[in-house]
């Protein structure tokens, strides 16, 4: 069994220490209504002070709960926030293109990389770093989009499955109606986490700590963590060795 309050202090600290060693003057999160967010968010209070915290809510056809509950969440921790919606940005890319209806994930990624753009926009103008809320049960699969809610500076919950999120987020005494909902992207309506991997975070986060699992749950898992590398390493870049290109 994992240690919590080990585990939180040792979040504080690389968070405090990594803004430090940076020479930035705070932090910039993007504030989604979840629990990972929630659980980033008030860590980086604690390591920073929330007055060197900006909380960015970016709805972009996001239900209306989801954005009350970021803004709700927001306030009850105290953090400067700035509600920036982005659908109407959003529906310019899908002008004139026939498929813009269609379930179709080429359009589903403008969201959080609109919502990257607006995180890296701000910390700019403050000189914050953007911190990233991407869980170790995310990263295995893949479950993130490349250069969207991917491309921050740091993740400081990287290593930490999603049942260890939900045990912070007790510890740090998140809403319960935050902890308690479906985990979503937000990419498209009624979308869950669990409804479009194929299985739970239960079964995969057992199947990472142990290697445990139906053997149909197992496989969807490998397919995706191989799938997904690419996301996770960056580029690939070819390498040789000049002196054997020597004229």
């Amino acid at each position: 069994m994992i240690n919590i309050d080990l585990i939180e202090k040792k979040i504080i600290k690389f968070i405090k220490k990594y803004i430090s060693d940076s020479g930035s003057k705070g932090a910039v999160i993007g504030i989604s209504g979840g629990v990972d967010s929630a659980v980033v968010a008030s860590l980086t209070v604690k390591a920073i002070g929330k007055e060197n915290v900006l909380g960015l809510i970016m709805p972009c056809e996001s239900s209306l709960t989801e954005i009350d509950d970021a803004i709700r969440f927001s306030e009850q921790l105290g953090i400067n926030y700035k509600v920036i919606d982005l659908t109407k940005t959003y529906l310019e890319f899908l002008k004139d293109n026939e498929m813009s209806n269609t379930c179709n994930l080429s359009f589903c990624n403008i969201k959080p990389r609109l919502r990257m753009t607006t995180l890296y926009f701000h910390g700019s103008l403050n000189e914050y770093l953007v911190i990233g809320t991407s869980n170790k049960s995310e990263l295995t699969t893949g479950y993130l989009t490349k250069y969207g809610d991917g491309g921050v500076d740091i993740e400081p919950i990287a290593d930490i499955l999603k049942s260890e999120v939900y045990e912070l987020a007790k510890r740090l005494d998140i809403q319960k109606n935050i902890i308690n909902k479906a985990p979503t992207a937000d990419l498209m309506p009624n979308q869950t986490d669990e409804d479009e991997m194929g299985f739970t975070y239960k079964e995969l986060d057992a199947f990472i700590k142990s290697g445990i699992g139906e053997e149909q749950t197992k496989s969807k898992i490998m397919k995706l963590y191989n799938q997904s590398r690419h996301k996770i390493t960056g580029p690939a870049m070819l390498k040789f060795d000049r002196k054997n290109y020597l004229e």
